[in-house]
């Protein structure tokens, strides 16, 4: 997704020069209340930050002197990096409807409860407007004149819809595919007009969710969307206009996020076990070199979901930790957050930080009640409660939303498939502590705890990483010393020279031949595809990875001049504590997860659009239960059999993966 307000970039500079004509002389008291007294290009101090003045600016410009037929006719499009303030943005935003055009509804939109319970927080009595000095003296507009409501607690209905200036709701309680949602928005929809802010807006592209958003255009007056990610992983994009960018480059270079720095092992020696997957049998011990390691095919996710490699990876992890909480000196307490990939990973993961390293672990996950949530969100305050959290472990729970601003150690136990998503998790940390006795420009580092094996290479380019040579194993790292200065911010020279690239004509054929170079062609699709899988013979032993021997840690800068230092292996004591016991259900419902996985990595190996999993992930689930199963459902196999799949799936994707056109057969056939 691009900015399209390149084109009005010089005629914008030049209306701010200009004194700001064509503004309603409402807009125009408002917008200088909030200007500086000493710089008229600038925020007054207190208010709004640099880049959420400017975007602030786009969006006045754009609704009252462009108006929404020259851009934004489904609305305007925001994207701000995490950490960078969008609520504050858009309660300046409510603000000036409020006072400069008299709007008194504004509904906020939000995709999922972590970011309703965050936006609630933050409008609840005003506090927003308060704590950003938004509401001229001279309005005669009070914080506690904006009445919030959030859908689902007390005061939801149509009397609580018609009397809320401030409605706060998950988009899936304006569907009209439920009831609940059929009264919301039948009641907003008989109610005045309003402003609708969609944040998280890269949701949006859901069918239900863009339908919701279309009904209420007959009587939305401005639509803003932010998000720190428009591009999702499936290639769809929010149907509103971007006007603003303020991404990790110009966030670092404003000291507006921390500063992230990725370390990952340095392996040289890697002890393997095979054991039969029925039996439970040891059948043989093999020690191999790191360089050697790829030819046995092993699992990305062997590498940190293994017991001894996850030990390790969390004993790295840790190391950092306490790195941040002597930063923190007491003032804050940092987090590890650790992510996983299902829920029996998750369970494995929380149990081994509290029985091996005795870190106090909370546990979320989709089914965590409402008060292990509720301490999910709150532990930025619990360091004042004495026996305070120091690592949390989520499945999918904790994303887009989930602001806890003293996470400081990321864990990765899981491969990203979607740079998208391993951008929202890597947020996580991004966002600065502001506490007492913290100063705006002290340094502030988010450690990501990576594994070379997982292939996370978007983290080293996204921030354009380059190598410092000469530091030695041990090398002490001072924050204040070692990071380096920010990046250069990237500006647009000459933005009135964007041009919109005209569509191709579909009239015009091409004349003459190109030498295009030699490139694989596919495989036909597969006919008969079912008979071939089923052809697929197993070989029952699994393969452990149970000793990793680790020369030093590598830490590298992602931002500035990149640099690169090694520090020490960390030091593990056997283990002699028992392992977690898994449920019945959680097993069952982890090899649903991991073949639903499975299904999409080899669909979108295939070449086709991750849309199409369903129907790779119902022929594996078949194969899965005539192969491993005795052809039992996954719900009424015996445990036996259900631990014995769970072993064996990394196996059959690699075998899956290994017939060429089988999976585009699973796609494009029917079952033959």
């Amino acid at each position: 997704m691009f900015n399209q307000f390149g084109p009005y970039e010089d005629e914008f500079a030049a209306w701010r020069r200009d004194g700001l004509p064509g503004l309603s002389p409402e807009s125009y008291r408002f917008v200088e209340a909030l200007t500086s007294v000493e710089d008229d290009t600038a925020p007054r101090e207190g208010t709004l930050w640099p880049h959420q003045w400017e975007a602030f600016l786009r969006v006045v410009y754009a609704h009252e002197v462009l108006g929404g037929k020259t851009i934004g006719a489904n609305g305007l499009l925001l994207n701000i990096v995490t950490g960078g303030g969008k609520t504050a943005l858009i309660a300046a935003l409510i603000a000036w409807l409020r006072i400069a055009h008299g709007t008194q509804k504004f509904v906020l939109l939000c995709p999922n409860l972590i970011v309703k319970d965050r936006l609630q927080k933050d409008f609840e009595k005003g506090k927003v407007f308060a704590d950003r000095d938004l509401l001229p003296s001279w309005s005669g507009v009070r914080p506690e004149d904006f009445a919030s409501l959030t859908l689902g607690g007390n005061g939801s209905g149509w009397a609580g819809l018609l009397g809320a200036n401030i409605i706060i709701g998950n988009i899936h309680q304006f569907y009209a595919s439920n009831k609940a949602g059929q009264s919301n928005l039948s009641g907003l929809m008989n109610g005045p007009d309003f402003a609708v802010f969609n944040d998280e807006a890269h949701n949006s592209a859901a069918t239900e969710y863009d339908l919701a958003l279309r009904k209420m255009r007959e009587k939305t007056i401005l639509r803003v969307d932010t998000t720190a990610t428009p591009d999702r992983a499936d290639g769809t994009t929010p149907d509103s206009t971007m006007i603003y960018e303020y991404g990790v480059q110009e966030a670092l270079y404003d000291g507006i996020i921390k500063t992230p720095v990725v370390y990952q092992p340095d392996i040289t020696l890697v002890q393997l076990t095979y054991t039969d997957a029925r039996s439970g049998e040891q059948r043989r011990v093999e020690e191999i070199d790191w360089a050697e390691v790829d030819r046995l095919g092993l699992s990305a996710t062997q590498w940190v979901t293994d017991d001894e490699p996850m030990r390790q990876q969390m004993a790295i992890a840790l190391r950092r930790l306490e790195e941040q909480e002597r930063r923190a000196k007491g003032r804050y307490q940092p987090i590890l957050f650790v992510v996983a990939v299902c829920k029996a990973d998750a369970e494995k993961a929380a149990h081994t930080l509290d029985a091996f390293f005795k870190i106090r672990t909370l546990l979320v996950t989709e089914d965590s009640d409402e008060t292990e949530r509720q301490k999910a969100r709150e532990l930025s305050q619990q360091r004042k409660r004495g026996n305070p959290y120091r690592a949390v472990v989520s499945v999918l729970m904790l994303r887009e939303g989930w602001d806890v601003p003293e996470v400081g150690v990321i864990l990765l136990l899981r491969k990203f498939s979607s740079e998208v998503y391993g951008q929202q998790v890597i947020g996580r940390g991004l966002r600065r502590v502001r506490t007492a006795g913290l100063t705006p420009d002290e340094p502030q580092i988010c450690a990501a705890v990576d594994h070379p094996k997982l292939g996370h290479d978007w983290l080293w380019r996204i921030f354009n990483a380059k190598r410092r040579e000469g530091v030695q194993i041990d090398d002490l790292f001072d924050e204040t010393e070692d990071l380096p200065e920010p990046p250069p911010k990237q500006v647009m020279d000459a933005p009135g020279n964007v041009i919109d690239v005209p569509p191709i004509d579909p009239n015009l054929v091409g004349v003459g031949e190109f030498d295009l170079g030699e490139f694989d062609v596919a495989p036909e699709p597969m006919q008969g595809w079912r008979l071939h899988l089923d052809m697929i013979e197993y070989e029952p032993t699994v393969t452990e990875i149970t000793g990793v021997q680790i020369a030093g840690v590598t830490g590298q800068e992602l931002a500035g001049e990149g640099w690169k230092v090694v520090q020490s292996a960390p030091e593990l004591e056997p283990w002699k504590a028992t392992k977690p016991i898994i449920s019945d259900a959680d097993v069952r419902e982890a090899v649903k997860a991991q073949v639903l996985e499975i299904a999409e990595d080899l669909t979108i190996a295939a070449g086709y659009a991750a849309t199409f999993k369903d129907r790779v992930y119902s022929g594996l689930m078949q194969h899965v239960r005539r192969k491993f199963m005795s052809g039992n459902s996954l719900g009424l196999a015996d445990r036996a059999e259900v631990d014995y799949a769970w072993k064996m799936l990394l196996q059959m994707k690699s075998r899956v993966a290994a017939i060429p056109g089988l999976v585009a057969g699973m796609i494009e056939h029917d079952d033959q």
